[in-house]
């Protein structure tokens, strides 16, 4: 009795935790750019020695940013960025490393030049074990594709199969990233992954 007590206990445990998890994770981003905010805070009032000063530096680094944003939401581009590109163009050390991580952060922000990427499923790692995968590039009847891992589909593994493998969705990169960073449980368009999985079964 005592030992079903206890496992009850642990059980309302789990869920109530499981149910502040959004807000926990909300504090953890707030707290991270609260610190960042700091650490710039005192990194540049060290070399300045003005509250003032400072202050108006931080405020022209947010303006910067909100004027990043909108020249890229507007017209797709930015000359401070395009300016940037140019200069690690040049630098052999950075260059490969810039330009891959560039591609990576375009393609999970949707403003990919080369297109849309599409959202597929993939039996992986074995037979009837399906996943979510990113389909990066197509080439004489191969895909190299990008398999996220939950909850952070920033992280992952890239593989190369034949094209008859790979099963079409309508899922946007928005709804696939849900799906993985909920673990599931943001179960996007779940009837049309389900007849996906029925009639390859099938």
């Amino acid at each position: 009795m005592l030992n079903r007590w206890f496992k009850q206990l642990l059980r309302y445990i789990f869920v109530g935790a499981l149910s502040l998890f959004p807000l926990v994770l909300v504090l953890i981003v707030v707290n991270f750019l609260k610190d960042l905010g700091i650490s710039a805070y005192f990194s540049l009032n060290h070399y300045t020695d003005s509250f003032g000063i400072t202050m108006g530096l931080m405020a022209m680094v947010g303006v910067l940013f909100a004027v990043l944003g909108y020249s890229i939401e507007k017209y797709g581009k930015s000359l401070i960025i395009s300016v940037i590109d140019r200069i690690f163009d040049y630098v052999p050390a950075i260059r490969t490393v810039y330009s891959v991580s560039k591609k990576l952060a375009n393609m999970l922000s949707g403003n990919d030049e080369s297109g849309k990427k599409e959202v597929v499923l993939l039996e992986y790692p074995k037979a009837d074990v399906w996943v979510a995968a990113y389909l990066l590039n197509r080439h004489k009847g191969v895909c190299v594709l990008f398999i996220p891992t939950s909850p952070n589909p920033t992280s992952g593994y890239t593989v190369i199969v034949k094209e008859t493998l790979v099963v079409s969705t309508s899922l946007s990169l928005e709804e696939a990233s849900s799906f993985i960073i909920s673990m599931g449980a943001d179960f996007v368009k779940k009837d049309e992954l389900a007849q996906i999985i029925q009639n390859h079964q099938a």
